[in-house]
């Protein structure tokens, strides 16, 4: 028989995988095809951002963007510093994507989402 830690810890691990399923389901908004920033920032958005922020910027884990980000971030110049360098629970991703992905992204969540 296992034991009761056992037990909690593979239905940790389950309810986890649900969880991350759950949140990632779906498909972002299509960025306009002739722009290939946008389409690129669609990429971006839904390999590094949908996870946390929903696919369609509904908010999540991660704060709601769609038809807000414009209004928290009126300088975009302050929403690249924040996905560049992080914030609070949002990691920065510097390191991660080239200044072009962080732009394409930043670009995509303004004017798509």
């Amino acid at each position: 028989m296992r034991s009761p830690r056992v037990l909690l810890l593979g239905l940790a691990v389950l309810a986890g995988s649900v969880t991350a399923v759950a949140c990632t389901s779906g498909s972002s908004p299509a960025a306009p095809t002739g722009d290939p920033v946008l389409v690129e920032g669609q990429k971006v958005y839904s390999s590094n951002c949908a996870g946390c922020h929903g696919a369609n910027g509904q908010g999540g884990y991660g704060k709601k963007l769609s038809g807000v980000v414009t209004t928290d971030y009126p300088d975009i110049a302050a929403q690249i510093a924040l996905i560049a360098n992080g914030k609070g629970a949002m990691p920065g991703f510097s390191q991660k994507l080239s200044a072009e992905q962080i732009e394409a992204v930043t670009r995509y969540t303004r004017e798509v989402l």
